[in-house]
């Protein structure tokens, strides 16, 4: 069989724009997926970002209480949810530095406390 009797007759005339419009489905559908995905991705991105953000607030809301009531609890708390935050993206420094002066507040209140109660 010779190539040049391969391209001839009808049924090629069927098959070509056949193939012309799978090509294009293909990549009709391809660069739909694409867009897709950037979608998904910018929404995944965008709820990290917020979990970040949500992480942050908790952060900064332990460091606070903490310095006031139980900062022996509240303050590494604080330090949690502030790398939490930085994992996701998100700078939590506030409620990191909170967090660190609490548990330092907190421990030296119980080295005056066990020295009081030392002295005694």
């Amino acid at each position: 069989m010779q190539l040049g009797r391969l391209f001839e007759g009808p049924w090629v005339l069927i098959l070509v724009p056949i193939a012309l419009a799978v090509v294009i489905v293909l990549v009709v559908v391809s660069a739909v997926n694409k867009s897709r995905r950037s979608d998904l991705g910018s929404a995944a991105l965008l709820q990290s970002y917020a979990q970040g953000m949500n992480h942050r607030s908790t952060a900064t809301i332990f460091g606070v209480l903490g310095i006031f009531v139980l900062g022996i609890v509240f303050g590494p708390l604080a330090i949690v949810q502030a790398s939490k935050a930085e994992a996701l993206g998100v700078k939590a420094t506030a409620g990191k530095v909170l967090g660190w002066i609490c548990v330092g507040v907190t421990a030296l209140w119980l080295i005056f406390i066990v020295a009081a109660l030392a002295s005694r």
